[in-house]
């Protein structure tokens, strides 16, 4: 997943918490006046888009005063990412080679990265879950 998809996903989460199913949402879209996001949900969002994108663009870079909608949340981010070095692309399938170019990954490399991902995926979730259960005052 790109940057974009991994917060346009964030936010959708938190907004169907707050406001139930919604079918998408727009770059364009006011976090707060439109989606009905409080600062405690921004902070929230926040917090995941940091463990998920191992990227925090409000400590030097942006202030999260400055985030009014979806697209600032992305430029923030993209802002970050150019900042530190790391490249934004889509993240890899399982399905997609391993090896560097001119080299063929093995099937075992192949396995061993999708199971990678798989992991990754289920750790964020497993972040995000208690994340959520916090927010609300659980343990």
């Amino acid at each position: 997943m790109s940057s974009r998809e991994i917060i346009k996903a964030v936010v959708m989460d938190v907004v169907e918490e707050v406001s139930g199913p919604v079918a998408d949402i727009a770059p364009d879209d006011l976090l707060v006046d439109g989606l009905g996001l409080s600062s405690l949900h921004l902070a929230r969002i926040t917090a995941v888009l940091e463990m998920e994108l191992d990227l925090d663009p409000f400590v030097e870079l942006v202030p999260i005063t400055d985030v009014r909608t979806v697209g600032d949340l992305y430029e923030a981010y993209e802002l970050a990412a150019g900042r530190t070095g790391i490249a934004d692309g889509p993240a890899r399938s399982a399905a997609e080679p391993v090896a560097a170019a001119g080299e063929e990954a093995t099937v075992g490399e192949e396995a061993t990265a999708g199971a990678e991902a798989a992991a990754a995926r289920r750790e964020a979730a497993r972040r995000s879950r208690t994340l959520r259960s916090q927010a609300r005052g659980g343990a």
